[in-house]
């Protein structure tokens, strides 16, 4: 669907000033919290631009993670109480851009098992195949495994389908989707937002309430900070155990954390 109320030329001219006041810095933000170190004049993701912290950098952002049909797929699909966990630009440079297979969550494993994250995606440019829009499979959220325990990764799959729509659409779709970028042929922009939506048991992949400024922390709503988990009764995160959250035991903890709150 193509969205209304978003003011998507100027989001465009914000976002092309940004490209070309970050370069291969944009996005290294994200990648510092993962605790990767920055390799100066490489972008962090080689085949594409991508820009992060974007509700510090302007205001035209602050209506994109408040947009009523993202709020609501993610109501439909979560069910528990959910937060944003970050929203970034990704931009796949001409003649590359291709992503492997992939899902952007740990995948369900159980039919019971909730679903634990919504991605949405604000296209600022016309999306199709050539310029290296999404494909996905239809159907895999269903799967219960990942695509690399079928053996894909970046060859063609026999069931792909690509997301072709007009600038200013808005795509949602649940986080166990089997889905990638695409090569961009015909050297033709291809921006979206990426606006990832989790579980607010969940960590953040942008801890808000300390990455954002005072002064907007302070000029958003009490419903803004909700979904951004940055009110003062929000807890504070523990630096260690998100520092070291792909530690095998730290997983394992986390896993029965949630069990035991029955989620």
């Amino acid at each position: 669907m193509v969205k209304k109320g978003i003011d998507v030329p100027l989001i465009s001219r914000v976002i092309d000033q940004l490209i070309e006041k970050e370069q291969w810095r944009g996005g290294w933000e994200a990648h510092d919290h993962a605790g990767s170190k920055i390799k100066e004049g490489e972008h962090p993701e080689p085949c594409a631009q991508r820009l992060n912290h974007l509700l510090n950098k302007h205001d035209c952002f602050r209506k994109i993670f408040t947009i009523p049909e993202i709020l609501c797929g993610c109501k439909l699909l979560i069910k528990n109480e959910f937060r944003l966990s970050q929203m970034i630009l990704r931009m796949p440079f001409p003649g590359t851009g291709l992503q492997p297979w992939h899902v952007d969550w740990v995948p369900r494993r159980k039919p019971n098992e909730p679903i634990r994250a919504v991605l949405s995606f604000l296209l600022l440019d016309d999306y199709y195949k050539e310029n290296g829009g999404t494909s996905v499979i239809p159907g895999s959220h269903k799967f219960l495994r990942p695509p690399d325990e079928d053996g894909y990764t970046y060859q063609e799959h026999p069931d792909q389908v690509f997301v072709e729509a007009p600038r200013g659409s808005l795509i949602i779709m649940d986080v166990n989707l089997w889905h990638r970028g695409n090569r961009n042929h015909n050297r033709k922009r291809r921006r979206h937002i990426n606006i990832h939506y989790r579980d607010r048991n969940i960590w953040q992949q942008i801890y808000f309430k300390k990455e954002l400024s005072k002064k907007l922390l302070d000029s958003f709503t009490e419903a803004e900070l909700y979904l951004l988990s940055a009110r003062d009764c929000d807890p504070e995160r523990n630096e260690w155990l998100y520092k070291n959250r792909s530690n095998f035991f730290v997983k394992k903890s986390n896993g029965l954390l949630l069990k035991l709150r029955g989620l």
